[in-house]
């Protein structure tokens, strides 16, 4: 295994190994009876299900509503499911993420996913779709479409599981999927296509970029008031920038920032889904004027935990729109989730 692959140090791998074995064990164990349809459920609508095997972020939040602004657009109502990991007072950062752009779809967040669907379907009978945020592995649910990401630099599908690797499931596990997505990919990868389709069985279905369309500029006015301007990417030009990043690739948002001509002077240290308090965002703002930062750039995932508290920050605060653009295959998934929906949308869908 090759160091950018570990999550642990190397003393810690002989025992990573033995409890990455025993996990494999249950991990096949529970999918051989979900294989043979014990204990999967149906919903009564349409399930699209958007998932990964490897840890860490892969982009699925973009993709989840770009398949839920697709039902919006033919009339249906997109009811989107997720565990909510990091939820504090009953909301998580994804699912504020979800709310602040898709204010038209329902959203159902909780470990217990088949309840919480259930519940709101029971008193919203115009959903007409349920889309699985990370429901790959979450197969208690049945589902019509089931989509898997992967990361275009591939680099752990043929890796350790966990706590060894960075595998959730053996990367053959892709084999029952209904196609795969390939994601932050610069151009169609003749290597990560043959990977894909020894695992998979059929080459990637779709291939796509995930870039920053624009900035919403977040800052106070002369009298103190909050303002919100919109800007194009290449406003972080020449600026010195801290990043704020609580998601699982927090380097690779670095990366964007640099790559928009920002110059990244500090980036704090945060988990995935991390918490802001105000105390925290103090801190946070100290160390980052202290390494000379003139802006802070977030992901909306850390912004909407941190907006209360904006004014303790005192520098201007950028959050850029992510969204995918296509390099291949975008009118076969529009093909497949169209196929899907059929006639379900533009009125309540009868229960299946």
């Amino acid at each position: 295994m090759s160091a950018g692959e570990r999550l642990l140090p190397a003393w810690c791998e002989p025992a990573a190994r033995i409890a990455a074995a025993a996990y494999g064990a249950v991990v096949r164990a529970r999918n051989d009876r979900f294989d043979r349809g014990i204990g999967v459920q149906p919903i009564g609508v349409p399930v699209v299900s958007v998932g990964n095997i490897e840890v860490g972020g892969t982009g699925k939040s973009p993709i989840v509503r770009w398949i839920a602004e697709r039902v919006l657009a033919r009339g249906g109502v997109p009811l989107i499911a997720l565990r909510g990991y990091g939820s504090h007072g009953g909301q998580s950062d994804e699912a504020s993420e979800h709310q602040l752009l898709l204010p038209a779809a329902r959203l159902a967040v909780g470990a217990r996913r088949l309840d919480r669907i259930r519940e709101v379907m029971a008193v919203d009978p115009s959903i007409g779709c349920v889309i699985l945020d990370d429901g790959f592995q979450h197969r208690s649910i049945a589902r019509d479409l089931d989509l898997v990401l992967v990361d275009a630099r591939a680099r752990a599908l043929h890796g350790g599981l966990l706590p060894l690797g960075r595998l959730r499931e053996s990367g053959a596990s892709m084999a029952r999927a209904s196609a795969v997505i390939v994601t932050r990919a610069a151009a169609v990868d003749p290597q990560v296509t043959a990977l894909i389709q020894s695992l998979h069985g059929r080459p990637p279905l779709a291939w796509c970029a995930h870039g920053w369309s624009e900035l919403a500029v977040h800052g106070l006015d002369g009298c103190g008031r909050r303002q919100c301007e919109s800007q194009p990417v290449g406003w972080l030009r020449g600026r010195r920038v801290a990043v704020w990043a609580g998601v699982g690739r927090p380097r690779d948002f670095a990366e964007q920032a640099r790559e928009c001509g920002a110059e990244v002077v500090h980036m704090a240290r945060l988990r995935d889904h991390a918490r802001y308090g105000r105390r925290q965002v103090a801190q946070l703002a100290v160390a980052a004027r202290a390494e000379g930062a003139e802006t802070v750039v977030m992901t909306l995932k850390d912004w909407v935990k941190v907006a209360l508290d904006h004014s303790v920050v005192g520098l201007p605060v950028v959050v850029p729109r992510l969204e995918i653009r296509f390099i291949a295959g975008e009118s076969e998934l529009v093909g497949l989730v169209d196929d899907l929906l059929g006639g379900c949308l533009g009125s309540p869908c009868a229960r299946r």
